[in-house]
């Protein structure tokens, strides 16, 4: 099948971003999301607009879910006029958000239950590289449910990994948003040092978006650090919290200490009670220099 009916539900960032290259690559898209004016931008794109998940997945053939919270997945699947009460028999139910792998677990249990072919299809990536088709999936499920999903996956993704069992790209995905919240809480630590030692904010930045110890996230970051961006939040830092302590949940149930997780998640709670959750998780720099005296 090459071009599958696709039900939407979740149009932040990088919703956003994946509806506008399926339609771009020609598929048929319904799209649901909580706040109307985000669907009603794709509109002129040619996304069909539903008015509850359940619309948007019943004549589709996948769905793909991108929302903030396991809370929020159980909502699109369950609520009134959910997905799995008007998705016809069969249809794959491929859930793309970050949640816990018990999570993840109790979605899949609760989608084959209701007669459909669930996937824990977790994604790395941000808003460009899903509209330009670089992101990459970490998947676990059936191999066949994993093929029935392969053309899509084909116009969204760079790279593919099917894991295994269910849970399992939740544990993958878990465990690499554990480097970005860790990397920024050292850059910002780098930062903050240097700047109270004398150097200038600008130059040590700079330094460090260039050098051998960096990364893409790092220099991507970087420039927003750099400008102090963090309106335009590409990740949120209460997500990226929430993700932290989605890992710390794991850690704790499999006996596995996680001291620098627990550190950068520490510094994103207080970034989060002085209100900047809604800012990008670049933002957690402010909160190490309002925690060595530095004006912001």
């Amino acid at each position: 099948m090459d071009r599958q009916r696709i039900g939407f539900v979740g149009l932040g960032v990088m919703g956003s971003g994946m509806v506008r290259r399926l339609l771009a690559a020609g598929f048929e898209v319904a799209v649901f999301n909580r706040s109307a004016d985000k669907a009603a931008e794709l509109a002129p794109l040619g996304a069909r607009l539903a008015a509850s998940p359940g619309e948007a997945a019943a004549s589709s053939d996948v769905v793909l879910i991108s929302v903030a919270t396991a809370d929020a997945v159980r909502a699109v699947l369950t609520g009134d006029d959910g997905v799995l009460a008007a998705a016809a028999p069969g249809t794959v139910i491929a859930d793309l958000s970050t949640v816990s792998p018990d999570a993840a677990r109790e979605f899949a249990t609760m989608i084959a239950g209701a007669g459909h072919r669930p996937l824990d299809a977790r994604v790395l990536g941000n808003g460009r590289h899903a509209e330009q088709g670089e992101l990459r999936f970490m998947i676990g499920g059936e191999a066949t449910d994993v093929d029935a999903l392969k053309p899509v996956l084909d116009v969204l993704a760079k790279d593919v990994v099917h894991l295994g069992g269910h849970g399992l790209g939740a544990v993958a995905k878990v465990a690499l948003n554990m480097l970005m919240g860790v990397q920024l809480q050292a850059m910002s630590e780098a930062v903050v040092l240097g700047v109270r030692a004398g150097l200038n904010r600008e130059q040590l930045i700079e330094m460090i978006v260039a050098s051998g110890y960096s990364s893409p996230m790092m220099r991507f970051k970087g420039q927003a650090m750099l400008r102090r961006d963090y309106q335009r939040a590409d990740f949120r830092l209460s997500l990226m919290r929430k993700d932290l302590m989605l890992a710390m949940t794991e850690a704790q149930r499999l006996a596995v200490p996680l001291p620098a997780v627990t550190a950068a998640y520490e510094m994103l709670t207080a970034a989060l009670n002085d209100g900047s959750g809604e800012l990008d998780c670049a933002a957690v720099l402010g909160q190490v220099e309002k925690a060595a005296g530095i004006q912001r």
